[in-house]
């Protein structure tokens, strides 16, 4: 396993892709562990119309800005990456919910 090189350390282009690279890997891993639990919320509600659940949004949002800001990332970028997330899992837990119900 490679070092981890922080981004003044980086003196080439291919030395930060290898670190972006690794980063991006790791997201993945955490987008897959996080589509897990997505996929057990759908599996546990009962109605569509509990996908979404604007408040609960609202709440997710705005602790994502606080970190994003905490950590020197622009908060606005923060809070699309997490609209866009959190739409993506309305629909899918929608679509699961609604499939279940159908069946007889």
């Amino acid at each position: 396993m490679t070092a981890i090189k922080p981004p003044a350390a980086c003196e080439t282009k291919d030395e930060v892709r290898t670190e972006i690279d690794r980063i991006d890997s790791a997201l993945v891993a955490l987008f897959a562990e996080r589509h897990a639990y997505v996929t057990r919320m759908a599996e546990i509600k009962t109605d569509p119309h509990e996908a979404n659940d604007p408040a609960r949004i609202e709440t997710v949002i705005a602790k994502r800005r606080q970190q994003a800001a905490g950590l020197d990332l622009d908060e606005d970028q923060a809070e699309l990456i997490w609209r866009t997330l959190i739409g993506w899992n309305i629909n899918y837990e929608k679509g699961i919910i609604i499939a279940r119900n159908r069946k007889p």
